[in-house]
């Protein structure tokens, strides 16, 4: 049955994944431990990190990955969704996202058009991924002006940094109901000397969705309405991975390259049928080497390069086309330890930089193609005292954006701006089990391309933008409690966060049409996002684990409103069972209705939504199978998410059955 999906979904260049038959994200290595690498420059468990903090990984992360990385990462702690229909899924922290958020692919930015317009997906595979990493709140100091609200990292093994034990891998195909998605995911691990090689593939196929009733919110004419699907949603999707690395001892330096080709639709809102079309090549170089240098104990380099395009098919029609030829790179340099003020300090230095050309070409093109670069230098430090712990750290940088002068209003000038970034965090460890945390970040970020310049229609969103050359830094100041206790028979924690931002940059609703578009005005105005996260763990009975959580955010304009695409409160819960060769979950979420929905926006109703699964894993001849069986919505609800873009138009899925098989060796 594999062989023969394979056979049918990889020909070609394709053939030798398949031959390989591994799957990466469903059978990454065992972790020995659950380290955190994002959040410090010194890999630590998740208990020891002085942020808030979501690591998903092994088989969490088995369970949650989904078509798209908002989709699997939603329901996470502080996290949601911006779906823009099931092909686009964009993940959301604390109620920010687009350019606030830092997606980045082992360190490094995406470097696709995501940002740019919630339409567009992100560039980068969860079915891939090793582990997942989150920072909620300001993360600007180690990976830019854009982590204002929060980075999400997703690391993988595309580049080995150690010797795999022999040839190692695994398959795994998956269907799910809802709009009979087929998934099929391959990966191998292997080494020759001092070499290690990896090579990666993933085939997705789907149909429209299902939903448990109409597609438009109390539509007007229920006869002609859609009933039960969403049309042009079907999909098509594949990835493939080849890296390899040359690895001595702790040191290593490796390359990848890694080919992306999706298809997807966009839930209409009338007769037009809008497709993405989206093509990538990337390139990424890593290497780190240990004690380089007098007075310095490891240097780090990343650095990708990304040849990004997709156009936007109107009714079978090419029209806008983006582009993004674009580079990113960052050094790290982790240096001995110093004393300094009667205590010993541990940190890093290091240097980040990108350079990109972002184009919209097409008559109803609405940014100018734009020459961007962006320089940065950053510094970390950390240290101890009695039951203290204490992290303080500073980055600056310094974006240029050089826009063409043959579009709208754009003079071809070169808009420059410059940011500022300080940190300081301590944590008393006021029992071995307890500790409480208190950070303060003041953080600015530049304005991007499209708020500053965007100037036409964009029909995939239904929308026409325009921006304003004029536009400031925001800056953001961010205030933040957190308590945690980790016991054996229970695990507790919560963070309570302020967050003023001063010159937010939003689109404001206009309320008019502009050709036949509804009118989006780029502006600024002072906001604050305040809000809570907590989670409780209790495991019990030897076999049973229980989970209860809670979150809400909520964003305000300091002089009366509130921002759109805000997630309401949520609360809810699971539990897990696990014995010998099964293991079960069974989780409920209840999300609040939002009545805070923003200038001119629609509010969204309350929704329960039930999940479960069930695994069986067993062993022959040293390798290991598992059968899966997953439903989600169980009570077929219908969910409108007000994170969503489209949420009047597109609910999310209904009730769904997944089946799937993987094996591991």
């Amino acid at each position: 049955m594999l062989w023969s999906f394979f056979m049918k979904y990889f020909p070609k260049h394709y053939l030798a994944l398949a031959l390989a038959a591994v799957c990466q994200t469903a059978f990454a290595e065992d972790v020995e431990e659950e380290v955190v690498v994002t959040a410090s420059p010194f890999a630590k468990s998740i208990e020891a990190v002085n942020k808030p903090v979501n690591l998903l990984s092994g088989e969490a992360l088995q369970n949650a990955s989904a078509a798209t990385l908002g989709e699997t990462l939603n329901g996470q702690l502080g996290v949601s969704s911006a779906s823009f229909g099931p092909g686009v899924g964009l993940p959301i922290i604390r109620g920010q996202s687009d350019n606030r958020v830092k997606v980045m692919q082992d360190s490094v930015g995406s470097m696709d058009a995501s940002a740019a317009s919630p339409d567009h997906a992100v560039s980068l595979e969860p079915l891939l991924a090793n582990k997942i990493e989150v920072l909620r709140g300001p993360a600007a100091l180690r990976y830019g002006s854009g982590a204002i609200g929060g980075v999400v990292n997703v690391l993988d093994n595309r580049i080995p940094n150690e010797q795999p034990d022999g040839i190692t891998g695994g398959a795994e195909l998956r269907n799910a109901s809802a709009n009979n998605e087929t998934v099929g995911v391959a990966s191998l691990n292997a080494a020759a000397g001092d070499f290690a090689f990896h090579l990666d593939g993933v085939k997705r196929t789907s149909d429209d969705m299902n939903i448990p009733g109409f597609a438009v919110k109390n539509p007007e004419d229920p006869a002609s309405a859609a009933k039960g699907h969403i049309p042009n949603t079907d999909a098509e999707s594949t990835s493939s991975t080849l890296g390899a690395s040359y690895i001595s001892g702790d040191d290593f330096i490796g390359i990848s390259v890694n080919k992306l080709d999706n298809n997807y639709g966009v839930p209409p809102d009338g007769n037009e049928r809008v497709r993405i079309d989206m093509h990538q090549t990337r390139y990424d170089l890593k290497g780190e080497l240990n004690n380089p240098f007098d007075g310095f104990q490891k240097i780090s380099a990343r650095l990708g390069h990304n040849d990004y395009r997709h156009t936007e098919m109107e009714n079978g029609e090419p029209g806008t086309k983006f582009t993004n030829d674009a580079y990113e790179g960052r050094v790290e340099l982790i240096h001995n330890p110093i004393d300094w003020l009667e205590l010993t300090w541990n940190g890093a230095v290091g240097v980040q930089a990108s350079t990109s050309i972002f184009a919209a070409v097409g008559e109803e093109a609405f940014i100018p193609k734009s020459d961007i670069s962006d320089l940065g230098i950053f510094i970390v430090e950390e240290t101890k005292h009695n039951n203290f712990t204490y992290e303080i750290g500073a980055r600056a940088d310094s974006q240029k954006i050089k826009p063409d002068a043959n579009f709208g209003t754009s003079n071809g000038q070169t808009i420059s701006h410059d940011t500022l970034n300080l940190s300081a965090t301590t944590t008393w460890h006021f029992t071995p089990n307890q500790q409480l945390s208190l950070g303060i970040a003041q953080s600015q970020r530049a304005p991007s391309v499209e708020e500053l310049l965007a100037n036409g229609p964009h029909p995939a969103t239904g929308s026409y933008l325009i921006g304003d050359e004029n536009l400031k830094e925001e800056s953001s100041t961010n205030v933040e409690f957190g308590y945690h206790w980790h016991h054996d028979n229970f695990q507790f924690s919560t963070n309570v966060f302020y967050n003023r931002v001063k010159d937010f940059i939003y689109g404001e609703n206009l309320n008019e049409i502009i050709d036949d578009l509804a009118g989006y005005q780029y502006t600024q105005a002072n906001a604050t996002f305040k809000g809570f996260e907590t989670e409780l763990k209790i495991p019990f009975m030897t076999y049973w684990n229980l989970r209860l959580f809670s979150d809400k955010v909520r964003a305000t304009l300091d002089d009366g409103g509130d921002l759109p695409r805000i997630t309401p409160m949520r609360f809810g819960g699971s539990l897990d069972f696990n014995l010998d060769q099964w293991s079960a979950n069974i989780s409920a979420t209840h999300a609040a209705n939002q009545n805070h929905p923003g200038a001119f926006e629609s509010d969204t109703d309350s929704y329960n939504r039930i999940d479960a699964r069930v695994d069986y894993t067993f062993t022959t001849a040293g390798t290991d199978y598992t059968l899966f069986l997953k439903a989600t919505n169980l009570t077929n609800e219908e969910i409108r998410n007000a994170s969503s873009y489209l949420r009047d138009i597109a609910p999310e899925a209904g009730r769904s059955l997944q089946v799937g098989a993987r094996v591991k060796f």
